[in-house]
């Protein structure tokens, strides 16, 4: 029996999430048809009025992104009547056996709907550290791209939807189909959202964590501990950390570990230097050290990202 699919369409909405999503179904369907197999997905495009009303049963229940950036914008749009709409809707659908997948500031519609609590969640990268404040009790990880916990599956920004489809493929139609419909659609296989983080971005507006970004910058090709950079930073060493989790929804040692492994990527993709050579640049004493970091945060070796 095909997976019976609700592709939520709220308002606001990403046009081109909700497209990814139905196009990627399809597609799915039409390469298992090419291989003599059945429709894999028997899937429908719903507002959350028409969702509500019909009280659909479904298998998977997609909500693609929202379309909205900043947190000004999505504060706005949930003190809202279609946003209040949108969470009852996913409560309602949310039962036992049902996988809900959301991705970018969908996500936030997800919190809202008190779906996140406990489970281990990723959003888009600069919007994490208001979805941590907005949604305390979620456990975050916006280093991935794709992150499943249990039958929540969650992506990071905009043309993340393609990899929360894919995810979506292989789990519900496997690995083989999940990989024609990669290679129909020559879509590349992105495990984490790190290549595209950027630190400086994240403590934009907080004098005091910029310095320490800086400091950190010009100082990366040695160890640098939490009480230096909370000196750099003008702060002790309990503010710092505490400023630096509400601000970037990091710990120190993720803020140090982020902007060397970013820049590790970086060092990578523009020439043909040596891992271990790299590996002194961002301050860690040999390949190998920077190659456990790596696999830590983004669950990749450095060859990954050269590409």
């Amino acid at each position: 029996m095909p997976i019976q699919t609700l592709i939520l369409h709220p308002m606001p909405c990403q046009l081109s999430s909700l497209a990814i999503a139905q196009e990627m179904l399809d597609t799915a369907n039409r390469i298992s048809g090419l291989a003599g197999g059945q429709p894999v997905f028997d899937h429908q495009t719903l507002s959350p009025d028409e969702a509500l009303a019909q009280a659909r049963n479904a298998d998977l229940v997609i909500l693609p992104g929202l379309g909205l950036a900043t947190p000004s914008e999505l504060q706005y749009a949930m003190a809202g009547k279609d946003f209040a709409t949108l969470t009852q809707c996913l409560t309602a659908l949310a039962r036992p056996g049902v996988t809900i997948a959301g991705a970018c500031s969908g996500c936030f519609a997800l919190g809202a709907a008190g779906l996140l609590d406990g489970r281990v969640v990723t959003t888009t990268w600069w919007l994490a550290p208001f979805l941590k404040s907005l949604f305390p009790k979620v456990r975050l990880d916006p280093s991935q791209i794709v992150r499943r916990d249990g039958d929540l599956i969650t992506a990071g920004a905009a043309f993340a939807q393609i990899d929360l489809m894919l995810a979506l493929i292989e789990q519900f139609g496997g690995f083989a189909l999940a990989e024609d419909c990669r290679r129909f659609t020559m879509a590349d296989s992105r495990p984490s959202q790190l290549p595209y983080l950027s630190v400086a971005t994240l403590v934009a507006g907080d004098p005091q964590l910029q310095r320490a970004e800086i400091y950190l910058r010009r100082n990366i090709t040695r160890q640098v501990d939490l009480a230096e950079l909370a000196e750099a930073a003008g702060l002790g060493a309990r503010t710092f950390a505490r400023r630096l989790a509400q601000k970037a929804a990091m710990t120190p040692t993720e803020f140090s570990q982020t902007l060397r492994v970013t820049e590790a990527i970086r060092l990578a993709r523009t020439g043909d230097v040596p891992q271990s050579e790299i590996a002194h640049r961002v301050g860690y004493g040999d390949a190998t050290a920077l190659r456990r970091v790596m696999r830590k945060r983004t669950g990749q070796t450095l060859e990954h990202f050269k590409t």
